[in-house]
């Protein structure tokens, strides 16, 4: 059940990173952060659903899948949207639409496709440098706050990724890193949605 939990303490963050950006759901920037929250989410309450109802080997794939899926797409579309307002790029009109559904279909056709397995685990860590790299340049044109927001995020979330998420089945001080993994990917989702907020109110 303590595995359930922790899965359903990343859905409560990613719901509450979504919940932050809610008056700013229209624009194109904040429908990328908040759709791929809402993927980890989503692959985080397969999850829980899987703990919590005993069915821990059935829903074992489905559950991989979730999270490949989540990683992948969810983390990318993160990154853009933050990429989004961090450069001074000009988008033409549509392109956001484009992206939050071609990254998508794309993951999902990567899935599919067979020997993807490489290209699928490159791009959460394609993601993360992205996300660096944005942050760093909202620091650069001296938008402290949110760049140390997003920074700390990223760097929370790479943390959690590479020295928490690959030994997993360890402990550390006597907690399983699962829940270790799982209670950092629920705050960064909280900052994601914090930060991404302060963003939009400082270009106001």
């Amino acid at each position: 059940m303590l595995f359930a939990l922790t899965d359903f303490l990343v859905v409560i963050g990613c719901g509450l990173g979504i919940w932050r950006l809610w008056p700013h759901r229209r624009k194109g920037d904040v429908r990328m952060v908040r759709l791929g929250l809402a993927f980890v989410g989503l692959a985080a309450l397969i999850g829980a659903v899987r703990f919590a109802s005993g069915q821990v080997n059935e829903l074992a794939q489905m559950h991989s899948l979730a999270s490949t899926f989540a990683g992948a797409a969810g983390m990318l579309l993160i990154a853009l949207g933050l990429a989004w307002e961090a450069f001074p790029i000009k988008l033409a009109p549509g392109i956001g639409r484009y992206l939050r559904v071609g990254i998508p279909v794309l993951t999902v056709g990567m899935m599919a496709w067979p020997g993807s397995e490489g290209i699928l685990a490159l791009i959460p860590q394609l993601a993360l440098l992205l996300g660096l790299a944005a942050s760093i340049a909202l620091l650069v044109h001296r938008r402290f706050q949110t760049g140390l927001i997003w920074l700390f995020a990223w760097l929370l979330l790479g943390y959690a990724s590479v020295a928490v998420g690959s030994s997993r089945e360890a402990t550390t001080l006597g907690i399983a890193n699962w829940h270790v993994y799982h209670t950092l990917l629920a705050l960064w989702a909280v900052l994601a949605g914090e930060a991404m907020r302060r963003v939009i109110a400082s270009r106001a």
